[in-house]
């Protein structure tokens, strides 16, 4: 029964990971509580357990991919796969206990962006008028603290990447969230490469791979059809439901 409610947590993951981002926020505690994994495991877990859903996304809306800057995609994607592999290698480093601490702490810092993800979207796109070379540097740091944050812990990186990609002048809802998957997928992907080399439960991480892969597809298809609204104010319930209890479990 715990093996059968992660899997369904995976999928629900996959599809709102494409929808409007925060799948960790599922599988994390569904990992920690089914699966009764410790913080730092179930993170690299969910990590490659999710990668395929995110890589599933991208398959679905490569039609958007056309659309995108050349040298812009090209470009981010080089900075998320540097900044991957130094959060992936700095979670490796850390230890179990260290991390437990902090678990709390990140689910409050995702919780809060993506609660306030709108005003962040909405100010990051007045700045992106700028075309100076100082500007692309600034914007070029964002994503890679972005990418460097995402292949530690990755809750919330979706919004954050969003922001980014506002500031670096994209206005069309569409095609950020095209180029978000695909950023998105490149973090985890070699991030999830890092964590093979790491305890990692493959009982889990395997099936929930194929789960999260059928969420995934079918959450980027339904993303332009599903009430944003209901479906934020949902995942923003959860986020603030965990980092509660997290700082009560870390701390009390």
């Amino acid at each position: 029964m715990n093996v059968a409610l992660i899997l369904i947590t995976s999928f629900l993951a996959g599809v709102t990971n494409a929808v409007a981002g925060g799948g960790t926020f599922f599988t994390f505690p569904a990992l920690t509580g089914w699966g009764h994994l410790s913080e730092k495991v179930a993170n690299m877990t969910s990590t490659i357990g999710l990668w395929p859903g995110s890589a599933a996304s991208v398959v679905a809306a490569r039609p958007e991919f056309k659309r995108l800057p050349r040298a812009m995609t090209i470009a981010f994607v080089i900075i998320s796969l540097l900044g991957g592999v130094a959060g992936a290698v700095l979670l490796r480093v850390t230890s179990q206990h260290a991390f437990k601490l902090l678990v709390p702490w990140l689910l409050a810092f995702a919780t809060i962006v993506f609660g306030f993800s709108k005003p962040i979207a909405r100010w990051a796109g007045r700045q992106h008028g700028h075309r100076s070379l100082g500007w692309t540097i600034v914007v070029a740091l964002i994503q890679l603290l972005v990418a460097i944050y995402g292949g530690y812990f990755g809750a919330g990186i979706g919004i954050l990447m969003l922001a980014g990609l506002a500031f670096a002048g994209l206005d069309d809802i569409h095609q950020m969230n095209a180029l978000k998957v695909l950023l998105q997928t490149t973090i985890n992907g070699v991030a999830s490469i890092i964590f093979l080399f790491d305890r990692v439960d493959w009982t889990l991480a395997l099936p929930m791979a194929v789960l999260s892969a059928l969420g995934g597809f079918i959450g980027i298809r339904v993303a332009r059809r599903a009430p944003q609204t209901l479906v934020r104010a949902f995942i923003l319930t959860v986020g603030i439901g965990l980092t509660v209890v997290y700082f009560v479990k870390t701390y009390a």
